[in-house]
């Protein structure tokens, strides 16, 4: 048996990205069609409320909010050679249009259109591979600084009380990494695992499968 460093987090597994990491990839990529819906919906600047006298600006100000409009693009078509040519993030569809074109090269594939939903499903379907290859640790920091960018853009973080299940693993990653949210519809959900979500029935057989499961490894 083969035992590598995660490309992403550096632990020891069997697979070259760990199931950990791989669930973090595929929950961020998850994300990004609703994400991209917020943004488009938060171009507009907020508007702020009259004192009642009349004056005249300098200069038109910008038709919606320039951090929205930065992060929407599209981006310059020309290569940018120097790091101080490029300024604010990279807009929202180039990133995913990026990592997609090297996805389709490599694997010989057919482009697909340079839509939210289409460029997140390929890279969804072709996570298992992108997962093997050595820029993985790039593609999930991209990926990553996104889904951060665009929810504090469009203020979309949870904001939630938690609770942790202490003494609890996941049943996917086997981590101790099962929290309740509330408010929240879930008994338990993983923070590694984004399709790891318990009801209180499922929960409660989950911790009685584990109790079993430990009582039975003393006896033994």
């Amino acid at each position: 048996m083969n035992i590598y460093e995660c490309f992403v987090c550096g632990d020891p597994q069997e697979s070259k990205t760990c199931d950990r990491c791989r669930n973090g990839i595929r929950g961020d990529l998850l994300q990004l069609p609703e994400l991209y819906v917020h943004l488009t919906m938060s171009r507009q600047r907020v508007q702020g409320g009259s004192d009642g006298r009349s004056g005249k600006r300098l200069h038109a100000p910008l038709p919606g909010r320039d951090d929205v409009l930065n992060l929407l693009g599209p981006a310059s078509r020309q290569p940018v050679t120097d790091a101080e040519d490029q300024t604010g993030a990279t807009p929202f569809l180039e990133v995913l249009a990026s990592w997609c074109e090297a996805v389709t090269d490599e694997r010989g594939l057919n482009p697909v259109r340079k839509h939210v939903s289409t460029l997140t499903a390929r890279l969804t379907a072709h996570l298992g591979w992108i997962c093997e290859q050595p820029w993985v640790a790039d593609f999930q920091e991209e990926i990553r600084e996104l889904v951060k960018a665009t929810q504090r853009i469009t203020m979309t973080q949870l904001q939630t009380r938690r609770q942790h299940k202490a003494g609890v693993r996941c049943p996917s990653c086997e981590e101790m990494s099962l929290w309740r949210h509330f408010p929240g519809d879930w008994a338990a959900e993983c923070l590694n695992c984004p399709a790891v979500k318990l009801d209180q029935r499922d929960y409660e057989d989950l911790v009685k499968a584990q109790a079993r499961d430990a009582h039975d490894a003393v006896k033994s």
